[in-house]
């Protein structure tokens, strides 16, 4: 361990290494006093390293040029022991690519001789001496930041323990989803409020009987109306509790209740509600909220992190909205900016939860494809809604793996439809058709690709998993491995994994674990992926929007067992005991492939 590590504790210490002893002496006097009150001098390399070898230093001050080894061996020796200190090294014109290849090793500076003056040094050291408080700041910040990640994962465990409960008593939870989809459907809008000149329609298809979307229609006066979507991470119960916990905290008119809150406002009020109720990871919502004067025909637009609101000029041109600030239940202070936008007849305004990119999975930029079909749909807003939602006819409810809900405003008169249909009857599934499921999801910012693992990771989806690491891996594209809500990884997924954390340090390129709980890490440990582990990441960073199922068209390229059979190849290479335990399998697969490995990365 360096000396930047225990440096709250004890005065900071330098070292003068030059074979000159008056030069020494003069150094030694120029740097004591205060803010560094241990000065101790070597008259050569190998004094040095028994001097280094007694206690830490924080800065070392050599020169290049001494009898015997000189002052770069000194570096690099101190360097194999991880000594740590900040070196500030002295050079003549003769030893300048010497002083070169020193920075090159990390010297912290380097001064010409002969020294004109103390001045120049006594500032170098100064600002060494900084760097090492600055490296003491960061290791203790670190050891803080891997407690309060202790306490993250103890969360995160008992959040695994009620889900596990939860599962043993299926049957009762499936019966009151059942009766918490009546209750949700019945906190949704009945029916559009009366806008003269004006219509809006509403579509809203959660992926089950219960679902994380939520949006409201608001008549607050004569001229005032709001419009109000929010999408909660996840699906299911826990995702419907917390879109419903954002409604109930976020207000529509100002605490006096005669005016209505600016929707910026607005937002700020609930997020710092649900930042301070929220305590567990991975509970967030986006939202969007416009306040519309319908006499002026002005829109205010705030956004949460929420995919963009369109605005369709009746040209055709569509105006994207985009974020005025973060996801709610993340930031506690985050601070929400508004735009504002004028209607004109025939515009018109479309706020959507990222369930509408479903219909357009196939596509290769969804969004792009959704934007087209929005262009070309100049007919009713129904028609509009019904083709963005993928579905064939009316009452035609197709399975959907994400929520979704699309909420229009139209600017020409007509008639308003909210449609809040399910999309299957409201019955109890059995016990066997509720099996544990495994899911991917995909996102993309500006510089990263994100999968999210959900479920138990079995080896049959392991391929398109590997496929989609790879392509972003060699795109030069950072990956993101979210486990959050992974409860298991077969050892198919285990080698995958491991596979790819040795394709991107080749690479060169960023490859984080997160969310991984204690039991994955345990198994890391135990197979021996001590690979795995560098890369596993102790903090979270928030998912990407847009986020939806990863296709399954890369498992169909290979057989599952090449896939298999090279997984295990690479947990086998790993220990001996792993050998003994895989061989088998492997010796299977081999005669099922017809040969050693087929598989490369």
């Amino acid at each position: 361990m360096g000396p930047a590590a225990d440096a709250e504790e004890r005065s900071p210490s330098i070292l003068v290494v030059d074979d000159d002893a008056d030069l020494r002496r003069l150094l030694v006097r120029a740097l004591s006093g205060p803010g560094a009150r241990h000065v101790e001098e070597a008259a050569g390399v190998e004094e040095a390293r028994a001097r280094l070898g007694e206690r830490p230093f924080d800065v070392v001050v050599t020169d290049l040029s001494m009898p015997g080894e000189g002052g770069l061996a000194l570096i690099e020796w101190a360097e194999r022991q991880r000594l740590g200190p900040s070196w500030i090294v002295l050079t003549g014109h003769g030893t300048f690519d010497a002083a070169v290849k020193a920075l090159q090793l990390g010297a912290f500076d380097f001064l010409t001789k002969p020294l004109r003056g103390v001045e120049k040094l006594q500032n170098a050291v100064r600002n060494a001496l900084a760097h090492q408080q600055l490296l003491a700041e960061r290791e203790r910040l670190t050891r803080e930041l891997a407690a309060s990640n202790a306490r993250l994962r103890e969360h995160v465990e008992q959040l695994e323990e009620a889900c596990q409960l939860l599962e043993e008593q299926a049957d009762t939870i499936r019966a009151d989803l059942v009766r918490a989809a009546w209750i949700q459907q019945a906190l949704l809008p009945r029916a559009a409020p009366k806008l003269p000149g004006w219509s809006v329609q509403a579509l809203y298809r959660p992926s089950r009987n219960v679902g994380g979307d939520l949006y409201d229609v608001v008549r607050l006066d004569e001229h005032r109306l709001v419009l109000l979507v929010a999408d909660a991470a996840g699906h299911g119960v826990s995702a419907a509790m917390l879109a419903v916990l954002f409604r109930n905290r976020l207000p529509l008119l100002d605490p006096d209740g005669h005016d209505a809150l600016r929707p910026g406002e607005a937002l700020q009020v609930a997020n710092r509600a649900l930042s301070s109720t929220l305590a567990a990871p991975g509970l967030f919502l986006t939202a969007a909220c416009c306040l519309v004067d319908l006499e002026r025909r002005e829109v205010c637009v705030a956004s949460a992190g929420h995919p963009p609101i369109l605005v369709v000029r009746r040209e055709g041109r569509i105006e994207r909205l985009l974020p005025t600030g973060p996801a709610l239940g993340l930031y506690p202070d985050a601070v929400f900016g508004q735009q504002e936008t004028v209607l004109e007849k025939g515009d018109r305004l479309l706020l959507y939860t990222d369930g509408v990119y479903e219909a357009f999975a196939d596509a290769a930029v969804p969004e792009e494809q959704m934007l087209a079909a929005v262009q070309r749909e100049r007919g009713p807003g129904a028609e509009l809604l019904q083709r963005l939602a993928g579905e064939a006819e009316p009452g035609a409810l197709p399975p959907r793996d994400d929520d979704l809900t699309l909420l229009l405003l139209d600017t020409l008169p007509g008639a308003s439809h909210l449609d809040n249909a399910l999309p299957e009857p409201l019955s109890a599934p059995t016990r066997a058709a509720s099996g544990p499921e495994f899911t991917i999801l995909v996102g993309q910012d500006a510089r990263r690709t994100t999968l999210s693992l959900r479920g138990r990771a079995g080896w049959a989806r392991s391929a398109s998993f590997h496929h989609a690491c790879l392509s972003a891996l060699e795109a030069g594209r950072s990956v993101k491995v979210d486990l959050t809500g992974c409860r298991h990884l077969d050892s198919t997924f285990l080698g995958t994994i491991h596979e790819l954390c040795d394709r991107a340090e080749r690479a060169g390129v960023e490859f984080r674990l997160e969310g991984v709980s204690r039991v994955l890490e345990e198994l890391f440990v135990e197979l021996g992926m001590r690979r795995v582990l560098e890369h596993v990441v102790p903090f979270l960073l928030p998912l990407p929007s847009g986020m939806r199922p990863l296709s399954d068209a890369a498992d169909r390229e290979r057989s599952p067992a090449e896939r298999i059979l090279h997984a295990h190849e690479v947990l086998a290479a790993l220990s001996e005991r792993n050998r003994r335990e895989f061989d088998p399998l492997l010796a299977s697969l081999r005669r099922e492939l017809g040969g050693p490995s087929s598989c490369s990365t």
